[in-house]
């Protein structure tokens, strides 16, 4: 059983989830992490939390906020789990994306799901340039 870890620095993982049960409805397996939300609370507990009820035989594809972030780096520390995948840059391109896609092969799912994120990112004035406007 495929399972989905979004995790951030405050609220944003929860409220990217949100959009996408608006346009895709729930998706089973999908946990949430907000980390700095309340006082005293400490990232490597909620990563462990979260895990706790997950088989290492199950995949995991975790997604944090930004690379380099304290997120991101305590879910670095467990790469060497069985079966962890960690993307970061999290975007609603990319879950959508993720959340569509159940290939067999996991990880030409996430390396696409990834591509097609970046593909997202569109500088939209370029688009009203005299050149593109045909494409327009």
């Amino acid at each position: 059983m495929r399972h989905f870890i979004l995790a951030s620095h405050g609220t944003f993982s929860r409220g990217i989830y949100n959009s996408v049960q608006i346009i895709l409805g729930e998706q089973p397996n999908t946990h949430i992490i907000t980390a700095y939300v309340e006082e005293g609370q400490d990232v490597n507990d909620l990563i462990e939390e979260s895990l706790k009820d997950i088989p290492d035989t199950d995949p995991v594809i975790v997604c944090t906020d930004v690379f380099g972030g304290s997120v991101n780096n305590e879910w670095m520390k467990r790469l060497s789990r069985p079966n962890t995948h960690l993307i970061t840059g999290m975007n609603l391109g990319l879950l959508m994306n993720l959340f569509m896609r159940q290939d067999d092969d996991i990880e030409n799912m996430i390396r696409q799901s990834v591509q097609e994120a970046k593909d997202g990112l569109i500088y939209c004035n370029d688009l009203l340039s005299n050149d593109n406007e045909e494409e327009f």
